[in-house]
């Protein structure tokens, strides 16, 4: 057996389907078979059996492939280490966060971090929930930090790590008539109201649709906008209103420049960490668990 063959068939457990994993790998399904079938002849017995779910590990399989993981994440490690030894770079974290997550995150990580991630420089990039879980299927990101999705709403193979829970809040101007009571403003009300929201079937925007679905309304969205900074410049603007997670605008609160007010029904989110199950490199393994423990605070 061969690091390759582990390898594809690590991405056939994980995609439950040759053809998809064939995809993810960037290779053709009949290389994939041919590797997979290789390597069961190699070690005497049946990684896989189709069902009417699709491709699914078999008992022994399942041991195999939860071992070659472990042995695939000792092999990239060795490549950390001839790295290290011939004085190359530093190995590269590639977190994704959406947006507005940056007034919940970065000071909690970055007060404590002072070096505590050796041997890891850390890339941080900014995207919608929807490339977040995009990115990470197509292993260009190796962690990201987004909104709890519903499971069906999201790719095979993700690990999630919860964070945070956050309340969502109504934010208007700060002159704005509903920003004059202190009571909760009630979700009938903003049906007239000119809503800005983010994209509306996942993270935000299909937490704020669902509130108005669920009382059988229909909200009078203006704008679908792909980030909460930009929301926030419209709403600021006199544009319209939004509701979001409170977390993400507590500065603009600060400075006089947005109202955040509760709703009824209350609403909250769950901020979590995703990965892909398959293993990183040792150092990688070790930066992504310092990160979560300073995350979860």
């Amino acid at each position: 057996m061969d690091f390759r063959q582990l390898r594809y068939a690590l991405s056939v457990s994980k995609e439950r389907s040759f053809t998809r994993a064939a995809k993810r790998l960037n290779i053709s399904q009949s290389a994939v078979s041919e590797q997979v079938r290789l390597l069961e002849e190699e070690v005497g017995f049946d990684l896989f059996t189709r069902t009417s779910r699709g491709i699914e590990a078999t008992d022994r399989g399942r041991t195999f492939l939860y071992e070659s993981e472990r042995v695939v994440g000792d092999l990239l490690s060795l490549s950390d280490t001839a790295r290290r030894l011939r004085g190359a770079v530093l190995d590269t974290l590639t977190i994704a966060m959406g947006s507005g997550m940056a007034q919940i995150f970065m000071p909690r990580l970055f007060a404590d971090l002072k070096g505590e991630l050796p041997g890891v420089r850390l890339e941080i990039i900014t995207a919608p929930t929807r490339n977040i879980f995009t990115e990470l299927h197509e292993e260009r990101i190796d962690a990201g930090l987004a909104i709890e999705s519903d499971p069906d709403r999201l790719p095979s193979g993700l690990v999630v790590d919860r964070l945070v829970d956050a309340e969502m809040a109504l934010i208007v101007p700060a002159k704005h008539p509903l920003g004059r009571g202190k009571q909760p403003v009630d979700i009938g009300r903003l049906l007239a109201e000119p809503l800005i929201m983010s994209e509306l079937t996942v993270g935000y925007g299909q937490v704020v649709m669902s509130l108005f679905t669920d009382l059988g309304m229909r909200p009078n969205v203006i704008a679908v906008v792909d980030n909460i900074e930009t929301i926030k410049i419209i709403v600021q603007s006199g544009g319209g209103i939004a509701i979001v997670p409170r977390a993400c605008v507590t500065n603009e609160v600060a400075l006089g420049l947005l109202k955040a007010m509760p709703i009824a029904p209350a609403r909250n989110v769950a901020f979590s960490l995703f990965r892909r199950r398959q293993p990183m490199s040792r150092r990688k393994e070790t930066a992504l668990q310092k990160m979560l423990e300073m995350l979860k605070g």
